[in-house]
């Protein structure tokens, strides 16, 4: 597709330096005049939109209609981005002395480092966390996947040409050890999306220091649970989408079915079906058309194959775990594509029912009483997305207010982000600072600003002068 620089340690700290000297600039343009920047963003996005969605494919395998809807999503974050000029910056709070003031504002950190990952190459990186920050007055430096350079890249000069200054946006491209050095960078927060163990070592090249923060979205092992009284034609439907687009390399992608008894060998009949009928492949056809009958694309790379591939192994050499749609490798252009794997079980201490597989690899898995089923989604490392279905709203209350998850999503699947929402999990899937559109809890810091009125000084709490 392309052949991209791998950027060096000198390239990195030059980009350091210039969103440096960007920011002492960009943090005093008006609030209102940097997100004005994202509606013309957005209309150009919006002209380009066919054009970016064919790169997303080419990078990520994706099927055309979901990197259509990535591009959507990145335009709804620019025009989220453009709303929020105009929307409060902070608190105005009571002050105990009747003479005095008093504020809570936000102030930028001061230069984002984002560390992207390759299965939403527009939407994550250049739009839910950098649009956010830019907003409030910070300036960027992305390094994209490796994988998916070419999005990313495009995403740069598409801001280039709504014209943003020179330094407030800016792009390094490499591997694993680029992203090093920028996480070592003087940066003053880190936007990190990908794998709970790389994650982990950002979290402590940052606590090395003195000011660097970070947030960290890292990955789960999402679920949907359905219970006795569920739709079950829409439950296999929300479960097929969950654990099958984008290959199952979805950060939020279900690899569990928790289904309760009374509906489960009518749901697993219903899943495997659906599952056996889907079609992987390539998402062009030989003349570059669109392939619309492609349900998912191939796996990211070698190494996320043998991962998914190993995973399989585990299954298929424990006795326990009945395999009612086995997978295939599908010989397309010398491509990572495979069929999915479903399988039946008992909720089992196993690693393939608590690991996180980013591949189309499903467990179905039986349970009995509202609180088991809340009991075996809880019970792995991860906490981010789970689907409930239900028709009974005190399950789905119960679901909500008991499973560990940053997102819930009630008569749905695990995916259904938008961009006016939080993104983040709990446990090893995040720290606690959601993407989309609280990123700007990460990215800023906040000041008290108290104001005395009176002519004498005063103090709270009675204390004296």
């Amino acid at each position: 597709l392309g052949i991209f620089p791998n950027s060096t340690q000198e390239e990195v700290l030059n980009a350091v330096n210039h969103a440096k000297v960007a920011f002492t600039t960009w943090k005093n343009v008006s609030r209102l005049k940097r997100a004005e920047y994202f509606s013309r963003i957005a209309q150009l996005l919006e002209m380009r939109k066919s054009e970016f969605a064919r790169v997303i494919s080419l990078e990520t395998g994706k099927n055309y209609n979901e990197s259509i809807a990535e591009v959507n999503e990145a335009i709804h974050m620019a025009e989220f981005a453009y709303g929020s000029g105009r929307t409060p910056t902070g608190d105005i709070v009571a002050s105990e002395l009747a003479e005095k003031d008093s504020y809570m504002i936000r102030k930028p950190k001061g230069v984002i480092a984002i560390i992207s990952p390759f299965n939403f190459p527009l939407a994550i990186g250049p739009f839910w966390c950098a649009a956010p920050a830019l907003v409030e007055g910070n300036t960027v430096i992305i390094k994209p996947s490796e994988d998916a350079p070419w999005t990313t890249q495009m995403a740069a000069e598409l801001y280039r040409d709504a014209g943003l200054p020179a330094g407030v946006f800016n792009v390094i491209h490499g591997d694993g050890e680029t992203g090093d050095r920028l996480a070592r960078a003087d940066v003053d927060h880190i936007c990190f999306t990908g794998s709970a163990e790389v994650g982990q070592k950002i979290r402590k090249v940052a606590a090395e220091s003195w000011h660097k923060t970070t947030s960290c979205e890292m990955g789960s092992k999402s679920a949907c649970i359905v219970f006795d009284d569920a739709d079950i034609d829409m439950a296999v439907d929300a479960a097929i989408a969950s654990a099958f687009k984008l290959s199952g390399q979805r950060c939020v992608s279900s690899g569990r079915m928790i289904v309760q008894r009374g509906v489960y060998d009518e749901f697993c009949k219903k899943f495997a079906d659906k599952a056996s009928q889907l079609e992987t492949g390539n998402p062009f056809n030989v003349d570059g058309t669109v392939n619309d009958k492609i349900y998912y694309g191939p796996l990211i790379n070698e190494q996320g194959f043998d991962k998914v591939e190993y995973y399989n192994r585990l299954v298929r050499s424990n006795p326990t775990a009945k395999i009612i749609v086995t997978p295939v490798r599908i010989n397309d252009d010398g491509g990572y594509f495979i069929s999915p794997m479903v399988y039946q079980t008992e909720w089992r201490n196993v690693p393939y029912l608590k690991e996180e597989v980013f591949g189309p690899h499903v467990a179905l898995i039986p349970f009995d009483t509202v609180e088991e089923g809340v009991e075996i989604y809880n019970d792995t490392e991860y906490g981010l997305a789970v689907g409930i279905l239900t028709n009974n709203y005190r399950t789905a209350r119960y679901c909500r207010d008991n499973c560990d998850a940053g997102m819930c999503y009630w008569n749905g699947g695990s995916i259904a982000a938008e961009s006016h929402l939080s993104f983040g999990g709990v446990k090893k899937s995040g720290n606690g600072f959601p993407s989309a559109a609280k990123t700007w809890l990460a990215v800023t810091h906040t000041m008290s600003w108290t104001v005395n009125h009176g002519d004498e000084l005063a103090f709270p709490q009675g204390m004296n002068k």
